[in-house]
């Protein structure tokens, strides 16, 4: 009997020399196909994901102070000024930017203030803040609980505010300065911090503390300061 007969006296359908030929005869064209195959690793060309791909710095803008001093601010910075915004959206920002009327002292502070607001200002978020009740009625979803929830958000990630606090702690004459250099660049977060940090040092004083904070000289005579308060005694009820 054939030694590769199985017990039913059947031949397989493959003999052993056969199939070793057959795998050989496979095994050939695939190294081929593969020496004919550019390495991936080597010649493919991977595309960028998606904002991983590395921007263009764009060029500073450049701020002339009254005095001639040249201060640069970032684009990111720069958007915080309206006016600053819509220049470079009419794109005539590209020259010296004159300043007037603004010390090179007072320009590089507000420059350094919008450089720290920059990366994270959001123009309509800012608008929402500054007046958070819409011309139109909404329906607000009743509180259900005081309890702060486990997915609370910090209003403050950047701990901004507390930049700010220290930032705005200045004398009077820096402080109205630097709301004056706010009101001409029309920077309404920094006019918005620097007009409440005035309000505050006028909080729950009298007339008479009032001016000497702010060194006020008082042109009312005692008549004429008299008369007022008589029109106005509504005004000086404590």
């Amino acid at each position: 009997m054939d030694s590769t007969a199985d017990f039913k006296g059947k031949r397989p359908l493959f003999q052993p020399d056969d199939m070793s030929a057959a795998a050989a005869a496979v095994a050939v064209p695939d190294e081929a196909e593969a020496e004919a195959k550019p390495s991936s690793s080597s010649e493919e060309v991977k595309e960028p994901e998606p904002g991983t791909e590395k921007q263009e710095e764009k060029p500073a803008l450049v701020l002339v102070a009254e005095d001639g001093v040249e201060v640069r601010i970032s684009e990111p910075a720069a958007r915080m000024s309206q006016m600053l915004r819509h220049m470079m959206e009419d794109g005539c920002a590209d020259g010296r930017i004159p300043t007037a009327n603004i010390h090179s002292d007072i320009l590089e502070m507000v420059v350094e203030y919008c450089e720290k607001h920059g990366p994270y200002y959001d123009p309509e978020a800012s608008e929402r803040d500054r007046y958070p009740f819409p011309p139109f009625p909404i329906e607000l979803t009743p509180t259900v609980s005081s309890i702060k929830p486990v997915t609370y958000v910090d209003p403050d990630p950047h701990g901004l505010k507390d930049w700010d606090s220290d930032f705005i702690s200045l004398d009077n004459s820096t402080l109205f300065e630097i709301i004056l250099a706010a009101n001409y660049l029309n920077i309404e977060d920094l006019l918005d911090l620097g007009t409440s940090a005035v309000a505050d040092k006028m909080r729950g004083k009298k007339p008479e503390e009032i001016r000497e904070i702010f060194e006020i000289e008082n042109d009312y005579t005692p008549e004429q300061e008299a008369e007022v308060r008589k029109e106005n005694a509504w005004a000086f009820e404590d």
